[in-house]
Order: C-alpha cells, then structure tokens, then sequence
C-alpha cells in the first residue's frame, strides 16, 4: 500500500525534513493526491540517486544527445560537460541508476487515474508523445497504462477531455514538457530509457537497461 510523508520517513528512519527533500526530488516516484504527497510502496526498496540532478533544460539536452548525438547547448562549457556524459551513456561507462540520477528532475510528472474504456484514445491523442511503458520500443505491451509527453499549453485541457484525477492507484503518468521529436515524430529514445527508470520496478528497469545497451551498437 502507499504511504504518507510521514510514515515513509518512519520506515527510512529519517527526518519529515529528509523524506520531504527526497519526494520533492523525484527519487521515489511520489505523487500528490489532492495536497497530500504519496509515496508507492516499491519506493522503499527502491535504489537512492547516486548524483545530483542535472537542470530540466540540461537533461532534456542530455536525453537528445543521447538520442541523436547532438548537443543543442549554445553555452561551450555546458556543451562540453553534457557531451562528456552522453558519451559515457552511450559508451556503456554508465550505469542505469546513474544516468536516473542525472535526469530524474528533467519534467512535471503526474500520475492520474482514467477510465480503461479512454486509454486507446487517449494514446492515440496528437497531443500526447508516448514514452515510458507505452512506447513500443519499450517492449512491455503495457495497454492497462498510458504515459507520455503533453506539452504545457496543452495538459489542462487533456485531462479535462479524459476526465483524469489524481489517484493513488494511477494508470496515466503525463510528463508535463515540451520536447523535439526524432526524425520519425517519435519521443527521443533518451527521455523514453528515462521514463522507464522513473517506474523503479524490475522489469520497467530492465527494458531500461537493454535499450541502453542498444545504444552502443
């Protein structure tokens, strides 16, 4: 079952203070219901990042290069540093938990809950990318869920169309940017590896992997 605030600090054996900094940071996937921050269970066992985030505007360079190999950074200093660690991504010097740990404060993610009869219009929505478990390239046939990338001007209105709400027992995660799309008007290969670690379960993690080890090809 979900936890609060501060029963997961309780089973952390840390502070309100430090359970608080770890939700706010997107380590433990939390989400809110209504004004109150939920935690899922799996959090527990979840890995803890092992670096600092990288700036929204950063990652989302990062998760491009990766993808495409360019660095769409006019600052040299900030081009050379992310350049570096897209080398490493694609380079297998990284690993999955690592490369989380650099992204995972990249979007707004909201975990929703709609109607099953809703999913396959929703994804087949033009104002939804997909991503995560809902790309095929992730490989999982997740059609219980939908996840993808709405873009700020939009994601009021498609929640109001599909009737999302909160939920603590969500089956839409909207990732709440505005990102290019490759040459085949698809997510960046990036930002879906990402959206899949954003889940923390084994086998989300796993396809995550694998398509990391495809980059090296």
């Amino acid at each position: 079952m979900p936890y609060g605030v501060a029963e997961f600090a309780a089973k952390l054996g840390v502070s309100r203070a430090a359970a608080y900094k770890r939700v706010r940071s997107g380590a433990v996937g939390a989400y809110r219901v209504g004004s109150q921050w939920v935690v899922p269970e799996q959090a527990l066992a979840a890995p803890q990042p092992s670096a600092r985030p990288m700036s929204a505007a950063n990652a989302e360079i990062l998760l491009a290069a990766i993808s495409n190999g360019r660095v769409a950074a006019s600052d040299p200093v900030v081009r050379r540093r992310i350049a570096e660690k897209a080398g490493l991504v694609r380079s297998g010097d990284v690993d999955a938990q690592r490369f989380w740990s650099w992204v995972r404060a990249r979007s707004s993610r909201l975990a929703l809950g709609a109607s099953a009869a809703d999913l396959p219009d929703l994804l087949d929505d033009v104002r939804l990318v997909r991503s995560g478990v809902s790309d095929p390239r992730a490989g999982l046939a997740a059609s219980a869920v939908a996840e993808g990338y709405v873009s700020p001007a939009d994601v009021d209105a498609l929640v109001k169309d599909y009737l999302l709400v909160e939920s603590d027992r969500p089956n839409v995660w909207l990732h709440v940017a505005d990102i290019a799309l490759d040459d085949e008007g698809r997510a960046p290969i990036g930002f879906v590896i990402a959206d899949l670690l954003d889940h923390s379960g084994a086998r989300e993690r796993g396809q995550a992997e694998q398509l990391m080890k495809e980059l090296r090809r």
